[in-house]
């Protein structure tokens, strides 16, 4: 009888994994290449759009050398839209690779993306391309103007209209304001000092008037995600502890967004490599809030691979 218990229970839960399944694609979700870094954005046409960085097969980080654009209806079938920026497209560009983490935004009719990407001193400098298209068609304008060096821009437009630019430099993120042509700082980056354990990648987003940065730390053997909380999208920052444990990949880089009613936090790992660090793969769950606004940790579901 104990037997036919545990049957039953083992079935049950392969019922529930089937139809989790059918409702969402699989992790990880793009598996005809290798892709890390995902910012996820939702925008006006209803769909819900993935910016991430290039792994090259075989090669390592710095390699990195392109953008492609995902996007998806359902959470079950994703559109690959191409390539939308490389090396080659960036007059400033110190030569192939190093293209990492970007980010895209949209106002007043325009969407821009912003990358990192070196320059012919080795460099950082983020480049800002802009389109009438999400996925397609994205010129470079130029280089964001103001600030110092520094790589994994993310780019938060606040409720009334003011956007903010954060970047790391030496494993500490800064921000500021931008102004409003989206390509000049407005004053000075600040150190946002209250991040604990900051390494790099940070991503902002705001829910129920709250801020919330999540950003990966130094963990030794996987890096985990954290997040801190605050009444200002500029701080000060009071962090929280981790969302997401450390994944196959030795890195981690993600990105908060809510479609159709439900959070996901989007992220990588590397197990359809393998486990190659240099070689990842973007994936995504369900992200859920406690009553006071703090964020429970998040369940990685398990890679399916072909």
């Amino acid at each position: 009888m104990q037997k036919i218990k545990q049957l039953m229970v083992v079935l049950s839960l392969s019922t529930v994994a089937v139809l989790y399944a059918a409702e969402r694609a699989s992790n990880p979700f793009v598996k005809h290449m290798f892709t890390a870094d995902p910012t996820a954005r939702v925008w006006a046409d209803g769909r819900l759009y993935v910016y991430p960085s290039t792994d090259i097969k075989g090669k390592g980080y710095r390699a990195m050398d392109g953008y492609h654009v995902f996007s998806t209806d359902d959470m079950i079938t994703w559109t690959d839209h191409g390539e939308i920026l490389h090396s080659r497209d960036v007059e400033w560009s110190g030569g192939p690779g190093a293209m990492w983490a970007p980010d895209c935004v949209y106002k007043d009719g325009l969407y821009y993306f912003y990358f990192p990407h070196t320059n012919t001193n080795k460099e950082w400098e983020v480049g800002v391309a802009t389109s009438k298209n999400p996925a397609a068609d994205f010129k470079v304008q130029g280089k964001v103007k103001g600030g110092t060096t520094f790589c994994d821009p993310c780019v938060f437009i606040d409720d009334d209209g003011q956007a903010y630019l954060y970047g790391v430099v030496s494993k500490k993120t800064y921000a500021a304001k931008l102004k409003d042509n989206m390509m000049e700082i407005d004053g000075e980056m600040v150190l946002q000092s209250e991040l604990y354990d900051h390494r790099e990648g940070p991503f902002v987003f705001k829910r129920d008037g709250i801020y919330y940065l999540i950003y990966p730390d130094n963990t030794k053997g996987g890096h985990q995600m954290r997040y801190a909380m605050s009444g200002s999208p500029l701080g000060p920052w009071e962090s929280k502890g981790i969302i997401l444990e450390k994944t196959s990949a030795l890195t981690t880089h993600g990105s908060v967004v809510k479609y159709k009613g439900q959070w996901y936090l989007f992220y990588h790992n590397a197990d359809l490599s393998g486990g190659k660090s240099t070689n990842r793969s973007i994936c995504f769950d369900e992200l859920f809030f406690n009553d006071d606004g703090t964020i429970k940790m998040v369940q990685q579901s398990p890679s399916v691979l072909p």
